[in-house]
């Protein structure tokens, strides 16, 4: 491929697998960098793509671009920068076959395929007042980047889910936004509350409402002027997330078909094609087996793989495990093996090969394997996910690092979560606008917002806002309020516990004295 520069009045000539840049002499406060980009494929055929602007480091208003620039190049050198006018421009790069438009953008130093030129060239005058005079970086760095990349458009999310009162339940009312490009990110929302207030039911009542035609639970989309039931493709799928061995709800068979409906997948202990049936460790094993193979077959899976295993790297003990050796042993057998990658044959051997990988990893590290795995494999654009307590067996740490990883997997596939919990370290990784308080008396469950700011908080303080009064009546809240209502004082409690009293625990003993009548410190 080679590019030529002609002047507007010059005819295009149907030269193959060549790029025209048609000059323009629109210029940004004397600044000229315009041209016009026109394709022509490998079989003569003609793609005009837009408009594009072209400019050099310490370039001045003495310069053109097209001055500088030889009538016919292979490729831009280092100190060259563009960026194409609008998103129709990345649209029809991203349409050329074979991979074209990547390479015309990697050619013309193109900012939006290489974010890190940025870094070089952000001072220079032409980015800031030519190639970026009617683009924000915002959109450069996010639109643009995805839909050259082939990510999808990130759009809003704003819908209701409904339940009906029943004899056993009460009626519910619950709504969820999710805005584009917000800091931090609102793709991940979580309902939170103590144990028997409804948490999995709800979003089991969800689950049916999607699988079942009829479901007096609904969704309604509330992006229109008024709310109305959600079309049957507003979610391109369901995932569900549940390793709870006691929930007696048993999950939906699996549905990957698109022309049947919603596609639905189950990530979970439960056996799917076989009710209250719990599936067993080497099942388990050969579902991630089935999942890894789903995301190293596909470059875009296989990337965001890589990104998650990074992420969740953050916690010591998984980095250690050196998990990217499992997409090494997959392309050493596929160069060599005589079976194709989705192939009986090929699984059976290439679960043969990982299982020494597998087996040696704890409960906790597999099912987060193999949750964050099929997640990268069956998560696409407008998918929404249901997570059960994904505490239930993980460490704060690794907890922090997988909401961490599966936030940056829904902000890349435009996807929404729905989380379950009852941990404060769920809620310290999203805003309050993406948090809901559950409380329960009797059949009725209400759902209120968050009274502070949760992102970034404190896990005390979320703690405390959360559950409030059941954390003062519990654990060492209710050791240290027994021996103030029996009369002891500070320093009597404190060598009573022989000095092993933390800060906080301090500071609640000294509230808890002062907030009883003729309570003093001796």
């Amino acid at each position: 491929m080679k590019f030529k520069v002609i002047g507007r009045s010059n005819a295009i000539t149907p030269e193959p697998d060549t790029a025209f840049l048609e000059i323009d002499h629109w210029n940004d406060y004397s600044i000229i960098t315009m041209f016009r980009l026109v394709y022509i494929g490998i079989n003569g055929e003609r793609n005009d793509i837009g408009a594009i602007k072209i400019g050099f480091k310490g370039q001045t208003e003495e310069k053109a671009t097209y001055e500088v620039l030889d009538k016919e190049f292979p490729y831009l050198g280092d100190n060259y920068f563009s960026l194409g006018q609008d998103i129709k421009f990345y649209r029809r790069l991203s349409e050329l076959p074979n991979g074209k438009g990547i390479d015309i953008a990697k050619a013309l130093c193109d900012i939006v395929l290489d974010p890190g030129i940025i870094k070089d060239i952000k001072d220079e005058k032409t980015l800031r007042i030519s190639l970026l005079r009617d683009i924000s970086l915002g959109v450069v760095l996010g639109q643009y980047h995805r839909t050259l990349t082939g990510a999808p458009d990130r759009t809003d999310f704003n819908f209701r889910f409904t339940r009906s009162e029943t004899e056993e339940l009460g009626a519910v009312s619950i709504d969820f936004s999710i805005k584009v490009d917000s800091t931090p990110s609102t793709n991940i929302h979580a309902i939170i509350g103590r144990n028997g207030v409804g948490k999995t039911t709800l979003l089991n009542g969800m689950i049916r409402a999607i699988t079942e035609k009829g479901n007096e639970s609904k969704f309604f989309n509330l992006q229109s002027f008024q709310p109305i039931p959600i079309h049957p493709n507003y979610f391109s799928s369901l995932v569900s997330v549940s390793f709870s061995a006691f929930d007696p709800f048993d999950p939906p068979k699996e549905q990957s078909d698109p022309s049947k409906g919603t596609c639905y997948f189950y990530i979970g202990l439960k056996d799917p094609a076989q009710q209250h049936r719990h599936r067993t460790i080497p099942e388990l094993r050969a579902d991630c087996t089935r999942a890894l193979i789903g995301c190293f077959r596909n470059e875009g899976k296989s990337k965001r793989w890589q990104d998650a295993i990074m992420k969740l790297g953050s916690d010591e003990h998984f980095d250690r495990m050196k998990l990217t050796q499992l997409q090494d042993v997959f392309s050493a057998m596929l160069a060599r093996s005589a079976f194709q990658s989705d192939s009986d044959e090929f699984f059976s051997e290439y679960y043969s090969e990982i299982d020494k990988y597998l087996s040696r990893m704890s409960s906790g590290h597999a099912i987060v394997l193999l949750t964050i795995t099929r997640l990268v494999d069956t998560v696409q654009e407008k998918t929404l996910v249901l997570l059960d307590e994904p505490e239930s067996h993980l460490h704060p740490p690794l907890l922090s690092a997988f909401v961490r990883a599966l936030a940056d997997l829904l902000l890349h596939q435009n996807a929404v979560a729905l989380v379950a919990t009852h941990s404060p370290v769920v809620l310290q990784e999203i805003p309050m606008l993406c948090v809901w308080k559950a409380h329960r008396v009797e059949k009725e469950v209400t759902f209120k917002r968050p009274k502070l700011e949760t992102f970034a908080e404190n896990v005390g303080m979320l703690t405390s806002e959360v559950f409030g009064l059941e954390v003062a009546r519990s654990g060492f809240h209710d050791m240290l309020a027994s021996e103030v209502k029996n009369g002891a004082s500070f320093d009597e409690v404190i060598l009573k516990y022989r000095d092993q009293l933390g800060i906080e625990g301090r500071a609640i003993l000294l509230a808890l004295i002062a907030n009883t009548a003729g309570g003093q410190s001796k």
